[in-house]
């Protein structure tokens, strides 16, 4: 086995760790705080995060990882995640790789809109859809806020993969 594919093994496998802690911290019972009741999606961010500095292929990766995760606790959403963490990851990884550059304002963007978009959806598809009441007060009041909440530790976030990344970054000499 070669020095880089070494080095990309311990890269892999400490994102595969960051992202079974942040499904524990999301997921747990009282192990990360709550805010009036609301606890932050951790895995979107991590996984997004991830895509941008590994690209559309290992961002997918990431995603589905993340996604399927999160749907083994998950009652309603049956493998909705898993779909929606990968392609959205691969699009970030993507969008990246070809238009924008690697900074924390463009994490922090990519990172607002796939969290946004992800609980607008989530409430479109599971709860206005099953004909339940008030589903614009429970995004108002239950999802909204979560998002922010999110939002608020994309900072974090990103110093920890980049630090990760740049740490076991593939080293590359010319013979």
């Amino acid at each position: 086995m070669t020095q880089q594919t070494k080095i990309k093994l311990k890269r892999y496998g400490i994102f595969t760790l960051i992202i079974l802690c942040a499904h524990l911290l999301q997921n747990s019972l009282m192990i990360f705080p709550e805010i009036a009741g609301i606890r932050p999606i951790l895995l979107i961010s991590i996984a997004v995060c991830i895509a941008m500095f590994e690209g559309e292929v290992i961002g997918a990766a990431a995603g589905l990882l993340a996604g399927t995760l999160w749907d083994t606790v998950t009652v309603t959403a049956d493998g909705y995640n898993a779909f929606y963490l990968a392609v959205a990851c691969a699009i970030c990884g993507f969008l990246l790789r070809v238009f924008m550059r690697n900074n924390i304002i463009t994490y922090t963007m990519m990172n607002s809109a796939v969290t946004l978009f992800y609980c607008v959806t989530y409430v479109l598809f599971f709860i206005s859809a099953r004909g339940i009441d008030g589903s614009g007060e429970i995004f108002v009041r239950y999802y909204f806020p979560m998002a922010i909440y999110s939002l608020l530790l994309t900072p974090l976030w990103y110093v920890i993969i980049r630090a990760v990344s740049t740490k076991f970054a593939n080293i590359y000499t010319e013979y």
